[in-house]
């Protein structure tokens, strides 16, 4: 979306000689276009010529007390008094209720492509005519603040072309490796990520950089040994069945 910059004003219809029509070829500050005083009319226009011609998909205005406007479109090219094109329907800016105590004069009205007629969206204009009105107060004077004017989206961008990568999703090759993309952290610097080798693809290169550390090892506390599993040892002075009795009797004997 690139900005269609003002070059000129053709003509206009009223103005005040303190808040001049050429207010709106401001582009730092915001200086009000206001109707002149004395004007009973309560409609205000005025035509503009802009530095290039382009199709405008985008409009911003900067309402500073107009009830209604609308934005017609047409070519430095035509002959005068050829019918513009219209671009935005006539829209309201500011209620009747707020006109009639003066009340939210400076309301910011943005209109996208959805908002403007596709029989003037195809095509390139240099010249933009606004129209401006305020029915409902007759001795408030009213008018503009700004208008600031739009090309569409990038050709390339509106059929789903390759688009630029968000902050978020920046990509990092490292010694010819793929590019995986990392989070960026809140103020829009990627955040710490840990090395990856080149040979791991992005499913290995995740696994690795997620598997948990193996746990530490400690040095065992000196064990008391252990006994061998075996029969018990018998007391060393301990006699055998035989050696009890001494000697064996005879029977009879």
């Amino acid at each position: 979306m690139a900005p269609l910059r003002i070059r000129c004003v053709v003509s206009f219809s009223s103005q005040d000689p303190k808040y001049p029509v050429e207010n709106l070829l401001l582009e730092d500050g915001v200086q009000p276009w206001l109707c002149c005083p004395l004007d009973r009319s309560r409609q205000l226009r005025a035509e503009l010529q802009l530095e290039q011609a382009g199709c405008i998909g985008y409009v911003d205005v900067g309402n500073s007390g107009s009830a209604f406007l609308q934005i017609e479109v047409g070519r430095s090219s035509w002959p005068p008094g050829r019918d513009y094109l219209t671009l935005l329907p006539t829209t309201t800016l500011m209620g009747p209720a707020d006109a009639k105590w003066d009340r939210n004069r400076s309301g910011v009205r943005m209109f996208k492509e959805g908002d403007l007629l596709a029989s003037a969206l195809a095509e390139k204009w240099d010249r933009v005519r606004l129209t401006c009105s305020q029915p409902f107060h007759r001795h408030a004077q009213f008018g503009l603040a700004f208008i600031r004017l739009r090309t569409p989206e990038d050709t390339e961008e509106s059929q789903g072309g390759p688009a630029a990568p968000s902050p978020g999703q920046v990509g990092l090759s490292v010694l010819g490796s793929p590019s995986l993309p990392y989070p960026a952290s809140p103020g829009g610097v990627l955040a710490p990520h840990p090395p990856f080798f080149p040979f791991l693809g992005p499913r290995e290169a995740f696994r690795e950089q997620h598997t948990p550390p193996p746990p530490r090892s400690f040095p065992e506390a000196q064990k008391a040994p252990k006994r061998r599993v075996g029969a018990a040892k018998k007391p060393h002075n301990q006699a055998t069945p035989t050696q009890s009795h001494g000697h064996t009797h005879s029977p009879g004997g």
